[in-house]
């Protein structure tokens, strides 16, 4: 038994520079997840890094029997699913420089974490299994930011199937993770999320990507309803809801390089944590203010050699972020995702929805979204 890395493209360019690209995956085999490196060269005058590459693939869907989504996520969510799922992001030549490389890894688990020997998608039990690419490269504003700057050529991908070969066992399914709800935050707001009914659910994940109104800003409080009220097993406000998320999952780590001018906020990877390291790179500058708060982080820089002056030039930074919430991405603390027995039977329930309920400070431009993580262990007949 053992894992084969099978490539199904290698070091090719995307079509265009926006539209759809289709790739036909293998028809057997046991895929425990796909692998997607994505690498290009970042427009000229890149200072201000509001749209990065992950932001310009707006959906990765793998779907089978023609219609059937078995995963529907954008570039953001991804690599926040690759967090949750105990795969962390590969930090090579993350980058959002001036007229300079980048390069991303995406990883799509089939199962509740990498490799996982008991969930995967049997690819001979299926038909027409197939990864649809949505992106527009062309991008240069995105969730209510808007000083990007658009790639001028289409990256290339090398597309890999993470087969488990010669496996003398049976998986007891795979991990279906599509969004199930939204809506447009407001003042006070307060909104039922309803959950589809019939499927069992391993997790739940609730997300706000947009300029300063992530989470933490927009929430006053989080709570999973069962029953009509009958059964309310958590009921969080956001410091609670990150307490609970650090002590099941832990804090995550995640590394870039940009271009920055002083003082202009930029998408921030980890809507609460710290930025643990700023190195700056060939010039006489040091970050003087550094903070991450609602999904943004301003930073200001200041001359090493005084100490005082101000720095509004271009500065070239290496960044390391610790924290939680990956792209505004919290998972509801109530499930286990590795413990069947925490796991939700939503068939077996009256009701069940996720009520949000939004502060008197709240924006209005916000979308969220609710993610769910579904387990599948009866194939449909086609």
């Amino acid at each position: 038994m053992y894992f084969q890395q099978r490539y199904l493209e290698e070091s090719k360019a995307f079509d265009a520079t926006s539209g759809l690209d289709t790739i036909e995956l293998p028809n057997k085999g046991l895929l425990s997840g796909i692998e997607m490196r994505v690498w290009g060269t970042c427009g000229a005058g890149g200072d201000k890094p509001d749209v990065w590459l992950h932001d310009r693939l707006t959906k990765v869907e793998l779907v089978v029997n023609g219609s059937k989504v078995v995963k529907s996520l954008t570039g953001e969510q991804i690599l926040a699913d690759m967090l949750y799922k105990r795969t962390p992001i590969q930090p090579h030549d993350i980058k959002n420089m001036a007229s300079a490389s980048c390069e991303e890894y995406f990883y799509i688990n089939l199962g509740r974490h990498y490799h996982d020997l008991d969930y995967m998608l049997d690819l001979g039990r299926v038909n027409d299994p197939e990864l649809r690419l949505e992106y527009d490269f062309t991008k240069t504003s995105q969730n209510g930011w808007t000083n990007g700057v658009a790639m001028s050529a289409a990256p290339s991908r090398s597309v890999i199937c993470h087969l488990l070969r010669d496996a003398p066992l049976t998986p007891k399914g795979y991990i279906k993770t599509s969004e199930v709800y939204r809506f447009t935050s407001g003042v006070s707001k307060k909104e039922n999320m309803t959950i589809p009914k019939g499927p069992m659910y391993s997790n739940l994940y609730l997300q706000s990507w947009y300029k300063d109104q992530g989470i933490g800003y927009l929430l006053d409080k989080l709570e999973l309803n069962l029953n009509n009220d009958a059964i309310i097993p958590i009921r969080v406000g956001p410091t609670e809801l990150a307490s609970e998320v650090t002590r099941m999952y832990g804090v995550f780590i995640i590394h870039e390089q940009m271009s920055v001018k002083g003082g202009q906020a930029y998408p921030c990877p980890l809507e609460q944590g710290k930025l643990a390291n700023l190195m700056v790179g060939l010039i006489d500058a040091e970050g003087s203010a550094l903070d991450l708060w609602g999904n943004s982080s301003p930073i200001s820089f200041r001359k090493t050699s005084d100490g005082v002056t101000p720095v509004t030039s271009n500065v070239n930074v290496n960044a390391t972020f610790i924290g939680i919430w990956p792209f505004s991405v919290s998972a509801i603390p109530l499930f286990d995702p590795w413990d069947e027995r925490t796991w939700i039977d939503s068939s077996k329930l009256g009701d069940f929805w996720l009520r949000v309920e939004e502060n008197a400070s709240g924006g209005t431009s916000a979308v969220l979204k609710l993610l769910a993580d579904e387990v599948v262990t009866r194939y449909e007949s086609v």
